[in-house]
């Protein structure tokens, strides 16, 4: 079987047997269309797998993108090791990557955006995203297919549909359950955050409007967009004394160390904290 083949019946086994969700097929579909750009018909051998990195380099992709295609390449690497199409189990080496703090937003900057009032549906439909966020952690994925029978107002209740498509209940709050309750009464549709006819919405466009809806209420955007209200939310819960365990289920993280991830608190919280706690400052 030709590679193109061997790529075709490993998405269909990744999709039919481990249903993974269709995001995750076009993330392989990408880091497969590099390798193609790249290494065009070469064979998949060790010294091809060191010559993709070199030529996704070379062609001016940054460290972080090829280290994402690196990833996913390397799953179905394993599969072609596993099925028996290469002799030789092939791993590709990951980069090392310069780690930023990636800030999250401040008391002032959230309490505009939560106290911004929207001027037509569009941005009611957004606000409502932005609000529902920062206080489930929620992905944009999972807001993107969220469905008004997964909602339970009566026991403050959402069950989102997380990657892998596996569901997870999270608890919402008092202020939350108001915001939904007055917005599922704009539409019927089954989709809550949906397009004018009821149709899923495009990321891009979410995203867009997302930044709209920050500089309207005088808010800078930070790194990460959406994301960037998923990891408010975890610092914030753990600055609260929230239990990280409990953390790890409300995200729907596998192990501990990816939510550690999400709750290094900024480097002005740490000073804050170390001079706050300091022996010496509180001795002398």
């Amino acid at each position: 079987m030709s590679l193109d083949s061997l790529f075709a019946q490993f998405c269909k086994e990744k999709r039919y047997l481990q249903n993974a969700a269709e995001n995750t097929i076009y993330f392989y579909s990408l880091c497969y269309t590099a390798w193609k750009q790249t290494m065009q018909d070469s064979p998949v051998n060790k010294l091809a797998i060191n010559q993709f990195v070199i030529g996704m380099r070379e062609a001016g992709r940054s460290p972080a993108t090829c280290d994402a295609y690196i990833r996913g390449f390397n799953v179905f690497l394993s599969w072609l090791h596993e099925n028996g199409q290469v002799d030789e189990k092939l791993t590709i080496k990951r980069l090392k990557l310069e780690k930023r703090v990636m800030k999250t937003f401040s008391e002032a900057q959230l309490r505009a955006v939560i106290n911004y009032k929207p001027k037509d549906f569009y941005e009611h439909r957004t606000h409502t995203m932005i609000m529902t966020s920062i206080d489930t952690g929620a992905r944009v994925d999972e807001l993107l297919t969220l469905r008004r029978d997964k909602i339970d107002l009566e026991n403050l209740l959402i069950t989102l549909q997380g990657k892998g498509n596996k569901q997870r209940v999270v608890p919402m709050s008092f202020e939350l359950r108001k915001i939904l309750y007055k917005f599922l009464k704009r539409h019927t549709f089954p989709l809550i955050f949906c397009t004018k006819d009821g149709g899923k919405l495009l990321y891009d466009n979410t995203r867009r409007n997302f930044h709209t809806l920050l500089a309207s209420a005088g808010v800078e955007k930070v790194d990460g967009s959406w994301h960037s209200l998923r990891r408010t939310f975890a610092t914030n819960y753990i600055k609260e004394n929230g239990n990280p365990l409990k953390l790890q289920r409300i995200l729907g993280h596998t192990t501990l160390r990816q939510t550690n991830e999400y709750v290094k608190l900024v480097t002005e919280d740490l000073q804050e904290d170390s001079h706050r706690t300091s022996i010496l400052n509180r001795l002398r």
